[in-house]
């Protein structure tokens, strides 16, 4: 009778919720020593890349000989380029001044890592000056780069590493989540999971921050008042949304497109008799009145979501952020 192998035993800690195959993956990259000098981890925000590339750093270091009080403190053999706010890329001195740091000898004579996020956002310069990096490997130095799809970084920079790709975690993965580790009651858990849409960082955040919940909510309701509002009480409505955190930026307007689309996307399942699907399950009544004066509407949300898609476009290309905003008040 044949034997089922024993189940792969983990040597490390890892995050808690989500991506056991990556996981494993770099479990046994660390016990066989076989290791990537540059890791592309890719997917979309808020699904756990940052939290894994740094489990992933702590795990690379303490095997190698590190402490976890070391680690914890002071470690000046980890380093993280983050694009600077209110900047569109992230600039060739930024990354020449990692690829310097990098370059030193280790703080304590272990690995060197650079993490950098949002690496889709490396200007052309700065990626042609990291690529010269990765051209010449250096020994016991590791780039991540965390992305929202290989297809936004240069061909050559891909094909020098070994991808990882994240997906969104089952939702009843993260309502198990909330209620276990994070003691959230049922209702709430079963909200938060639904509105995470896969995504285990912002289920996280929702659930310890209600401030951030809530701001989603507005953000969403806002959206859902406007089909029964005129274009001034639309203005005046989406001038409350935006104006209470400073002034509009590009990242602001983009986080308030995305919850648009995600509240339209559910307009149209709702529409199609699939409310077992919606993310915004706490805004159900706002959906259940929309959907009242909108019956067999569901070409109408349909276009509402290529409009979106499009105003993500304009954003893209430079428009101003509040003028993209308005294009929907108007265009709705």
């Amino acid at each position: 009778m044949a034997i089922n192998p024993k189940p792969y035993q983990t040597e490390y800690d890892w995050p808690k919720i989500g991506h056991a195959k990556l996981s494993e993956y770099l479990d046994k990259n660390l016990v066989s020593s076989k290791l990537a000098q540059t890791y592309i981890f890719a997917g979309p925000e808020n699904l756990g890349k940052s939290t894994m590339s740094l489990a992933f750093a702590r795990n690379l270091l303490l095997s190698d000989g590190q402490d976890s009080d070391t680690f914890s403190s002071v470690n000046s053999d980890l380093h993280i380029l983050a694009r600077e706010e209110g900047k569109k890329n992230i600039s060739i001195e930024a990354v020449r001044g990692l690829i310097k740091t990098l370059s030193l000898s280790s703080f304590l004579n272990s690995y060197k890592i650079g993490i950098i996020k949002e690496a889709e956002t490396l200007s052309s310069e700065a990626a042609n000056a990291l690529l010269k990096t990765l051209e010449e490997p250096r020994d016991k130095v590791i780039v991540i780069l965390l992305a929202s799809s290989v297809d936004l970084l240069p061909a050559t920079i891909v094909s020098r590493a070994q991808v990882l790709y994240f997906y969104p975690v089952p939702t009843d993965e993260i309502y198990d989540y909330l209620l276990q580790d994070l003691n959230l009651g049922r209702s709430s858990a079963k909200d938060i999971a639904a509105l995470s849409a896969g995504r285990p960082l912002l289920a996280t955040k929702f659930a310890e921050n209600s401030e951030v919940y809530n701001k989603h909510l507005e953000i969403a309701k806002t959206f859902f008042n406007f089909f029964g509002q005129d274009i001034s009480s639309r203005l005046k409505a989406l001038n409350l949304v935006v104006s209470g955190d400073g002034p509009l930026t590009v990242d602001k307007a983009a986080e308030i497109l995305e919850i648009w689309q995600r509240a339209a996307r559910d307009l149209l399942l709702y529409s199609l008799h699939c409310q077992d699907l919606v993310q915004h399950s706490a805004l159900k009544t706002e959906l259940e009145n929309i959907l009242a004066t909108r019956p067999d509407s569901a070409p109408y949300f349909l276009n509402v979501l290529e409009l979106l898609e499009k105003l993500k476009k304009y954003l893209a290309a430079n428009v101003a952020p509040s003028a993209v905003l308005e294009q929907l008040i108007y265009n709705l």
